[in-house]
């Protein structure tokens, strides 16, 4: 069967059929459609640890997990923040800070509190 590079059918996740030219569209794998040879990659070749690695962050699964992971991991993240921003003292108290000025007050007031007890 002839394919041209303007056909569209699976291809693995970063090569089209030839094996030159990115794809962006296309995250199917030649293995799914039975093009692909036993090797994986498009020559026969096996896949080198890079490629698996791109395939498989790839799949949908991975990147809804890895999404989801990275939801946890902000909101756990602003959390710690906000605690940390009302064990500090400000004029007023719950005035708007970002997160760098929270660190830098934190870091002031433990500096303060070292003093205190050192006095």
């Amino acid at each position: 069967m002839n394919h041209h590079h303007g056909d569209m059918l699976p291809a693995d996740s970063t090569r089209d059929i030839c094996g030159i030219m990115p794809r962006k569209r296309d995250r199917g794998s030649l293995q799914d459609c039975g093009l692909g040879g036993g090797g994986g990659g498009v020559s026969g070749l096996p896949l080198s640890r890079e490629e698996r690695r791109r395939r498989r962050r790839a799949t949908l699964k991975y990147r809804t997990a890895h999404a989801t992971r990275e939801r946890v991991r902000v909101e756990a993240f602003n959390v710690a923040f906000s605690d940390l921003r009302r064990l500090l003292p400000t004029l007023p108290p719950d005035k708007k800070l970002s997160k760098i000025e929270i660190l830098r007050l934190a870091i002031c007031y433990i500096a303060y509190l070292n003093h205190v007890l050192e006095a």
